[in-house]
C-alpha cells in the first residue's frame, strides 16, 4: 500500500465559512508565555466548518445523525477520483451530461467518488464560496443508479449548493443525504490528486459529537503510482 496524505483542511481562522458565515475561532485560556503551567486552547467553530461531512439530518427531520454510523461506514476500499475542471457548468450546477463521458471507465462497484472541479486551488479567494459551482438534484439518481455500492460523494467545492442556487442546492442535498442515501465530504483538499494517482484506499474520520447533522473530518488516503 503507498503512502498515506491528506485529502482535507487544517482548522484555522483564515479559512472561509459557506455564505460568509463565521468560521474558525480559535483561543487560548492558557499560555505558558503568560505565566501559566501550560498551553491550552478553545475551539469555536460550526459543525459544518472547512473539510465536513453532511448526515441525512442535515436536511431531514428523521434523518440519520453521525451516532447512527459505524466506523467502517467511514473506511472505503474502492475508490475513483475523476477531474471535471474542464466541464462548464449550466448556471453554476453540475449535471449528469457533465458527468456521463468522465464516468464512462470507471468500475461500477465504487463506494466512493471523488471530484476535484479545481476549486482547491482558489480556496484562499472569496470567489470560493461566493461564486461555487454546486450540483444539480438530478445528479444524485445519475450516480446511484450508475454505482449501486456508492455510500459517499466528495468535492472541492464548499457545499453541494452553489451560493447562486440555494433554492436547488437545498433539494439537492434532500435527493443525496435522503432519497438516495449518499453521505457527502464538502470542501475537501484535492490538490495533492494528480493524473498518476489513482487512489488505494480513503478513510474518513469525523469528529465524533451526539446526534450531529454534520461534523468536520480528517480524510487520509492512499494512493497507487
Amino acid at each position: 500500500m503507498g503512502k498515506w496524505f491528506f485529502l482535507s483542511y487544517e482548522l484555522s481562522p483564515e479559512l472561509s465559512n459557506y455564505g460568509g458565515n463565521p468560521g474558525v475561532e480559535i483561543m487560548y485560556a492558557n499560555k505558558i508565555s503568560q505565566g501559566n503551567s501550560s498551553n491550552h486552547s478553545l475551539i469555536k467553530l460550526s459543525s459544518h466548518t472547512a473539510t465536513h461531512i453532511d448526515f441525512p439530518l442535515h436536511f431531514l427531520s428523521n434523518g440519520k445523525s453521525g451516532s447512527d454510523y459505524a466506523a467502517d461506514d467511514f473506511v472505503f476500499e474502492r475508490v475513483h477520483w475523476v477531474d471535471i475542471s474542464h466541464i462548464t457548468p449550466d448556471n453554476y450546477l453540475i449535471a449528469p451530461h457533465h458527468l456521463r463521458d468522465v464516468l464512462l471507465e470507471v468500475s461500477t462497484d465504487i463506494q466512493l467518488i471523488l471530484f476535484k472541479t479545481g476549486f482547491c486551488y482558489k480556496r484562499s479567494e472569496a470567489l470560493y464560496w461566493k461564486n461555487n459551482w454546486g450540483f444539480a438534484p438530478s445528479s444524485a439518481n445519475f450516480l446511484k443508479e450508475r454505482f449501486p455500492q456508492l455510500r459517499a460523494v466528495g468535492f472541492d467545492l464548499i457545499s453541494l449548493t452553489s451560493y447562486q442556487q440555494r433554492e436547488i442546492g437545498r433539494e439537492a442535498h434532500r435527493e443525496f443525504l435522503g432519497t438516495h442515501q449518499l453521505l457527502l465530504i464538502e470542501d475537501m483538499n484535492l490538490s495533492m490528486l494528480s493524473s498518476d494517482r489513482q487512489l488505494q484506499k480513503v478513510i474518513v474520520s469525523p469528529l465524533r459529537v451526539v446526534q450531529s447533522e454534520g461534523a468536520p473530518v480528517t480524510v487520509w488516503a492512499t494512493y497507487e503510482k
